[in-house]
């Protein structure tokens, strides 16, 4: 097994570069990919990953969304040669100290999903917080399970063969829509998933592409399209949960 961090990046170059030298320090190989940032930023983020060795730099020449930078960043990653991809976001967010645990459970258990379950502190937006409960109840009812502990968190390692299953055999989103959705048709395709607590925090002067009525409207749309695909696919979701999968 061969493990990577995987970082999208979007116009974040200021907080990246500051959090770059934590990644780095992990010891795993990086993957970052840059998703159609401007001229600027993407050249900035390109001259601080070039000054350290064993990180990858990959540059989209147009916006894809976060779901579409992290499916490049799958492809690429398995042409370098690595089978699981460690996604961390490029703000700092995401707790480095919790790198080591991911992979060690992700090594136990290598078909698996190794899924963040965030703690947060008081930098948490309350809105951000209370609306995860929203997507915590209708992942429920999409997947018939309460397999999902966390569905907006993407701070996960995935294993690149039962990634590339999902994708394969289901759409999945390109944008906000994509982590909650991948982890829905994970599980309607029984993929294991593991989930472990880890801090989130929401650093002071934080860059955010969260836009609350637009990605809501998505959100919106993306349960609305889980609701009837698991309508469709309610006598196999039955036989599986009576089998105890």
């Amino acid at each position: 097994m061969s493990y990577c961090l995987l970082i999208p990046h979007y116009n974040h170059e200021r907080q990246f570069i500051a959090f770059l030298p934590q990644l780095v320090a992990s010891g795993l190989p990086l993957v970052i990919v840059d998703d159609g940032s401007s001229a600027e930023s993407c050249a900035q983020v390109a001259a601080a990953s070039a000054t350290y060795s064993n990180v990858h730099f990959y540059a989209l020449r147009r916006n894809r969304g976060k779901g579409g930078a992290v499916k490049a960043g799958l492809v690429f990653a398995r042409s370098l040669g690595f089978t699981h991809a460690l996604q961390i976001d490029a703000d700092g967010q995401h707790n480095v100290a919790d790198i080591e645990k991911f992979v060690q459970l992700s090594q136990q258990q290598p078909e698996a999903i190794i899924c963040g379950k965030p703690v947060f502190d008081a930098s948490a937006p309350k809105a951000r917080v209370y609306g995860r409960k929203v997507t915590d109840f209708w992942v429920a009812v999409e997947t018939l399970s309460l397999k999902i502990k966390d569905g907006l968190c993407g701070f996960r390692v995935y294993p690149l063969t039962q990634i590339e299953q999902v994708l394969d055999h289901y759409f999945v989103g390109n944008r906000m829509d994509f982590d909650t959705e991948l982890l829905v048709k994970a599980v309607w395709l029984n993929t294991e998933l593991i989930f472990i607590n880890t801090q989130v925090i929401y650093p002071e002067q934080s860059v955010s592409h969260f836009n609350y009525l637009r990605d809501n409207l998505l959100l919106i749309k993306l349960h609305s399209r889980l609701m009837l695909g698991m309508l469709v696919r309610l006598p196999l979701l039955l036989w599986q949960r009576l089998r105890g999968n």
